[in-house]
């Protein structure tokens, strides 16, 4: 018996984009609803924060926070791929847009900003411009795309050395993170 094949709609590379620009829309929209600035409430924008300034933490296009997307869309493609098997590329993209939306979304309401501002250890944190949001979506779908050409052993080796790249670094990441979000 021949594989099943997904006829879906999501086939189409527009129909993908279309409905990607729509998700990622949405959750400008809903960020806006929260109140949150389009870009740092300092007034300038740039491309990149590398030091950990509470002026400026998550309110730029890309800080050290960044990589942590760029793993998180690795997974992404790897949890996808190992659960829809025969879906394209381009609506497994969507899903990925999708989850990052949903994380901005939540991450950006005033429980989780209290959450991540009250965990001991962590820098002071207000919660994301619509800027660095933007370039943290941009960031998820950047590893999801690394990770589906990439072989699977250099995606694992790269987002160990980037998670460990910003622990020595900036003291966070995604297991020293998550400790610090359980303590106290």
């Amino acid at each position: 018996m021949p594989p099943k094949v997904d006829r879906s709609i999501f086939q189409s590379l527009g129909v993908s984009v279309f409905a990607g620009a729509a998700v990622f829309a949405g959750l400008v929209l809903w960020l806006r609803i929260l109140g949150r600035p389009w870009i740092c409430p300092c007034g300038f924008v740039e491309i990149w924060q590398g030091e950990l300034s509470q002026a400026q933490n998550s309110q730029q296009f890309s800080d050290w926070y960044s990589a942590l997307h760029l793993i998180f869309g690795m997974a992404l493609y790897g949890f996808v791929a190992v659960m829809a098997p025969r879906w394209p590329l381009a609506k497994r993209a969507v899903l990925a847009v999708l989850s990052s939306a949903a994380w901005e979304a939540m991450e950006n309401t005033p429980l989780l900003i209290a959450t991540f501002s009250q965990s001991p250890n962590s820098p002071d944190y207000f919660g994301d411009s619509i800027l660095n949001a933007s370039g943290d979506t941009l960031f998820v779908l950047a590893g999801f795309f690394m990770a589906a050409k990439l072989p699977v052993w250099m995606t694992v080796v790269m987002a160990v050395a980037l998670d460990l790249t910003i622990e020595l670094t900036i003291g966070d990441g995604f297991v020293l993170g998550t400790l610090k979000l359980f303590q106290g």
